[in-house]
């Protein structure tokens, strides 16, 4: 609307200012008739755009290019020459000039500017139309990423709080052993659990697992496997009958290209021994009084990809001193500024260094992963450390 009646009057005043110097040769004489001028042009120019423009644009903006801008611009032309035709004539009617010659010059320029004034709107007004159409997209695009980021970070707190429901409060204890056990999450939730039994007065289970994955759906996963241990550890229960449990009723349920790893324990304190199947996960290391070392490796594949899978017993003998800890792979694979992992030499050098209290040598190791990945977990770290006494 508004250009409707711009473009006219722009294109008047314009050819106004031509018929001034082509009638008398300056614009400081013949004002006067200058205006009358002006306005017998404006006349035709506004009647023909009202007329015309509405539906010229219709069809511009529904026709391709470059057709659309030969159509408009061929039908400016057209509106422009009608328009100098019907002023010439108003003019000579009305005595302004005395014949048509006299305004053959500033006809021209009449149609060049009036087509010239209705091509530079149109591209004006269809660039700003483009903008913000391209405004209005960015502005649904923007709209729709935050609602997806507010509903991962929904995912997000559901999922710490499933992880953090996995974590026991309060881990128990046997006689001549101690257990501490800690978690760092990672900025986003992977699937780390661990966990620890009292299966009777002198023996306790110890597990830990990762998920393959993050989110949601690592933490829904572990939660299953947490019930399922729940469920079947016992003193009767062998590690690798737990595990192969685990297994056949995980296979059944994980997405393909999901497994967790999975690390259970049963540790006699009467007998100072420890029977524990290693699915797949890290293994976990025992440090002698000594200075040796041992990694548990015993066991079978990971859990949750071949349900009908062997597991089997491994079996540890436990004596005054020893330090096992078990630890995911966001432990050993935090990396620092320049991308060196953290790895299980520097887990071996805090055993040995530690004292003997479980309770300080997790703090210690978790400490050392924090400082070493300039606190910036990528994954979530999480161990768990027994002590003999």
């Amino acid at each position: 609307m508004i250009w409707g009646a711009v473009l006219p009057i722009s294109a008047a005043a314009g050819c106004a200012v031509v018929a001034l110097f082509v009638v008398y040769g300056s614009i400081s004489s013949g004002v006067g008739t200058a205006v009358a001028a002006a306005l017998i042009y404006m006349t035709p120019l506004m009647l023909l755009q009202a007329i015309t423009e509405k539906r010229l644009r219709s069809w511009a903006d529904a026709t391709p290019s470059p057709l659309d801008w030969i159509g408009y611009g061929g039908a400016k032309l057209v509106t422009g020459g009608i328009a100098a035709a019907i002023g010439t004539l108003l003019m000579v009617l009305l005595g302004i000039v005395q014949s048509w010659r006299d305004l053959y010059l500033a006809n021209r320029m009449v149609v060049v500017v009036s087509f010239v004034f209705a091509l530079l709107i149109r591209l004006y007004s269809t660039t700003k139309n483009r903008l913000e159409a391209r405004n209005r997209e960015l502005e649904a695009q923007v709209e729709a990423e935050s609602r997806t980021l507010e509903f991962h970070q929904q995912d997000y707190e559901r999922a710490r709080e499933i992880q953090e429901a996995l974590m026991p409060r309060t881990l128990p204890q046997i006689p001549g052993c101690e257990v501490a056990a800690a978690c760092i999450p990672a900025r986003v939730v992977g699937g780390d659990y661990y966990d620890t039994i009292r299966l009777s007065e002198n023996s306790v289970a110890i597990a830990i697992g990762d998920v393959c994955g993050k989110g949601m759906a690592a933490a829904l996963l572990m939660s299953n496997l947490q019930a399922i241990v729940r469920a079947y550890a016992s003193a009767a229960t062998s590690p690798r009958e737990l595990c192969a449990q685990a297994n056949r009723l995980l296979s059944a349920n994980v997405a393909p290209g999901k497994y967790i790893t999975f690390f259970y324990g049963v540790i006699d304190a009467a007998r100072m021994t420890m029977i524990y199947c290693n699915a797949g996960h890290n293994p976990p290391i025992l440090y002698r009084r000594a200075g040796t070392s041992d990694q548990l490796t015993d066991g079978g594949p990971v859990l949750g990809v071949l349900p009908h899978a062997g597991y089997a017993d491994g079996s540890i003998d436990l004596a005054s001193g020893d330090r096992l800890l078990l630890f995911t792979d966001g432990v050993t694979e935090a990396m620092n500024e320049n991308l060196e992992e953290f790895g299980e030499e520097r887990l071996k050098q805090i055993l040995a260094a530690s004292p003997a209290r479980a309770e300080e040598i997790q703090k210690q190791i978790m400490a050392a992963v924090v400082k070493f990945s300039t606190k910036e977990l990528h994954d979530d770290a999480t161990a768990l450390v027994l002590t003999v006494s």
